[in-house]
């Protein structure tokens, strides 16, 4: 089953299309602000591919919603008696890893060196 989506992908692909719907944004929008394509998005909404952890931390970035908002009711949507304690609350903007790159990159900027100047002999 390694590779394949679950039911849980599934679950945490529903949530992220409520809250992109929620906020208005549009897949493309999204997708932009992953730096994925449109139809990865939509990929992970159907539940079709799975959502990495490092992916799902920069959506909940982009969605201005805590990681734990993906679960919110994944127990009883898996017919689990067991309770998940998982609270969900929008949290501030935090950099991503593109915007700090690329504000990185605007402060680095290349030196050349200066070519060494050639000696003349001075004759007396």
């Amino acid at each position: 089953m390694k590779g394949s989506a679950t039911k849980v992908d599934a679950h945490v692909g529903q949530r992220v299309r409520g809250r992109r719907k929620e906020m208005g944004l549009s897949q493309e929008k999204l997708a932009k602000s992953l730096g994925v394509s449109f139809q990865q998005v939509q990929k992970y909404e159907i539940g079709i591919n799975r959502v990495s952890a490092g992916r799902l931390w920069d959506i909940a970035d982009s969605l201005e919603v805590d990681i734990g908002y993906f679960f919110e009711g994944i127990a009883k949507g898996l017919g689990r008696s067991r309770k998940i304690n998982v609270k969900a609350k929008p949290r501030a903007k935090v950099k991503t890893k593109a915007k700090a790159k690329t504000k990185a990159k605007a402060k680095t900027k290349t030196v050349r060196k200066a070519p060494a100047r050639r000696k003349t002999r001075r004759t007396r």
